[in-house]
């Protein structure tokens, strides 16, 4: 009887030595391969490639409409200017969204299934349930991280196909009035200005309407991305955490927001701790 159950133990802590060795030596190295992830990295570029051209085309509208009397051009200018900012907060979490693709498998696969497998083994060795159910644990964390990713692009996808076709057709209006008021940037004089306006049979109210038209859909755009770029994302790694919540015990949420918050205060101190040397030296000055 215990023959038996020494070769089932052996032959378990075997078998768990096999996972960690194929884990760490070959599937890792096999989802560190681009293929794998063809359709997320696909999409992911999509949104990077439309991303840059909402970015030019707001700066060449922008350029083009500074050629306009100030009191119109001033202000509107100044708004398509300002997107910019939003782009390129948006383009940084396309692009951590990307290499977390393709990192976080990886890292699961070369440590966290080869300590899991570890301290199953020990578990078996020892008999410790504590290792035991720390190693259930992991087993749900390491499959929350790998799937949260893949997942919270699969959710946006399926929110910015929907509006994909009107984010297109605000660039392609964009473009058009970069087009238009590209004659009114090389001409600054008022009389040029005019006659302009007049060959493109516009009124200055009327550019008016098209540019106001034209930042509205800007605006809806900056909406729709950050909500299928940050917010959809953010709601399922949200969703994960309450799973493993659930299932685990272990509230990463909490633990992120403590150390953020410990973070904070660990600067606040430092940033006082360098300014009041100075404010003693000053009071000795005085004296």
């Amino acid at each position: 009887m215990n023959t038996n159950k020494l070769l089932k133990k052996t032959s378990l802590i075997l078998f768990l030595v096999l996972i960690a060795v194929i884990s760490n030596l070959i599937l890792a190295d096999k989802l560190a391969s681009p293929e794998i992830y063809a359709n997320q990295v696909l999409s992911i570029n999509e949104k990077i490639k439309t991303v840059l051209a909402l970015t030019t085309t707001s700066s060449l509208a922008s350029v083009g409409v500074s050629a306009l009397p100030s009191d119109i051009a001033n202000p509107i200018a100044d708004k398509l200017a300002d997107f910019s900012q939003y782009y390129l907060f948006i383009l940084c979490v396309l692009y951590s969204e990307k290499y977390l693709l393709s990192i976080i498998p990886v890292v699961a696969c070369r440590y966290l299934i080869p300590i899991i497998c570890g301290l199953f083994g020990i578990s078996q060795i020892i008999g410790n349930s504590f290792l035991q159910r720390i190693g259930y644990n992991l087993v749900l964390v390491t499959l929350g991280i790998s799937l949260v990713i893949p997942a919270g692009i699969g959710a946006s996808d399926m929110i910015y196909k929907t509006y994909q076709a009107s984010i297109e057709s605000t660039i392609s209006a964009a473009e058009n009035l970069a087009n238009e008021t590209a004659e009114l940037a090389e001409d600054n004089d008022q009389i040029g200005v005019q006659s302009i306006l007049s060959r493109l049979s516009e009124t200055s109210e009327t550019l008016k309407r098209k540019i106001s038209n034209i930042i509205n859909r800007f605006i809806e755009s900056i909406a729709v991305l950050i909500v299928t770029s940050c917010i959809i994302p953010l709601l399922v790694c949200l969703f994960f955490f309450m799973l493993i919540k659930k299932y685990t015990g272990f509230d990463a949420l909490s633990h992120l927001l403590a150390w953020q918050a410990n973070s904070q205060k660990h600067r606040r101190d430092m940033r006082a701790d360098s300014i009041s040397p100075k404010d003693g030296e000053e009071n000795n000055s005085i004296h």
